[in-house]
C-alpha cells in the first residue's frame, strides 16, 4: 500500500483530505491499542474527515487495506512501520506539507484513544509527542532562498526516521503501560 493509492481513492470517491493525515489518524488510534471492526472504522473515519459515513463507503475496499496495512506494520514483531507519504516525485514541501498532516492525523487519533494521558507519567513518550506537535508545525521552505537542496533532503528523511522512532517508543510504552494497568486491575479485584 502506498500513498498513491490512498490518493487516487479519495479522487475516485470525491473526497477532499489527506491521505497522510488520513494513516497517522488510523496510526495513532491504532497505536492506543484501539481496534476497530469494519462497520466502525467507517463510522470513525467519517467523524475524522466530518463527511457522512456513506461517502466512505465510495472509498471502497482501500479505508479497510489501509486499515489492515496500519494494523500490521504497527504491530509486526521487527516494526516495519513508516508513514505513508508521498514518494520524490512531489516537491519537498508538498512532502514536508504531508508530514505535517500526518503528524497531525496521528496526534488526533492518539488523542482520541487516550485523552487521558499525563505527561509526567509518559517517561519518553512525552518527548516523542513533543516532538511531533513541533514536526506537525514545520515551516516550508522557501524555495526563492535557494538553501542546499541535499540538505533540506537529508533533513527530511531524518525527520521520517525520527517519526518511526517516536512512533515505535509511543507503541512501546503504551503496551508495557497496558500491560501494567491490567495487572493492577487483576490485583484490585483480587483484594476485594
Amino acid at each position: 500500500m502506498d500513498y498513491d493509492e490512498i490518493a487516487d481513492a479519495f479522487i475516485r470517491a470525491n473526497l477532499i483530505g489527506s491521505p497522510a493525515e488520513l494513516h497517522g489518524f488510523l496510526c495513532g488510534e491504532i497505536s492506543g491499542r484501539e481496534f476497530f471492526s469494519e462497520d466502525f472504522l467507517a463510522t470513525t473515519v467519517a467523524g475524522f474527515l466530518d463527511i457522512q459515513p456513506e461517502r466512505v463507503e465510495d472509498l471502497g475496499d482501500t479505508l479497510i487495506d489501509l486499515y489492515r496495512f496500519s494494523v500490521d506494520q504497527i504491530n509486526s514483531t521487527d516494526f516495519q512501520f513508516s508513514p505513508l507519504l508521498p514518494d520524490d516525485d512531489f516537491s519537498l514541501n508538498e512532502r514536508l506539507v504531508s508530514l505535517s498532516e500526518w503528524c497531525q492525523g496521528f496526534l488526533y487519533g492518539l488523542g482520541n484513544v487516550r485523552s487521558s494521558l499525563k505527561k509526567e507519567s509518559l517517561g519518553n513518550t512525552a518527548e516523542a509527542l513533543n516532538d511531533l506537535v513541533s514536526i506537525s508545525n514545520v515551516q516550508l521552505l522557501d524555495e526563492r532562498d535557494g538553501g542546499d537542496d541535499d540538505d533540506n533532503e537529508a533533513s527530511y528523511i531524518e525527520l521520517v526516521e525520527y517519526i518511526r522512532v517516536a512512533v515505535a517508543t509511543i507503541c512501546g510504552e503504551m503496551s508495557v503501560r497496558d500491560k501494567i494497568d491490567l495487572q493492577a486491575l487483576s490485583l484490585d479485584r483480587s483484594h476485594s
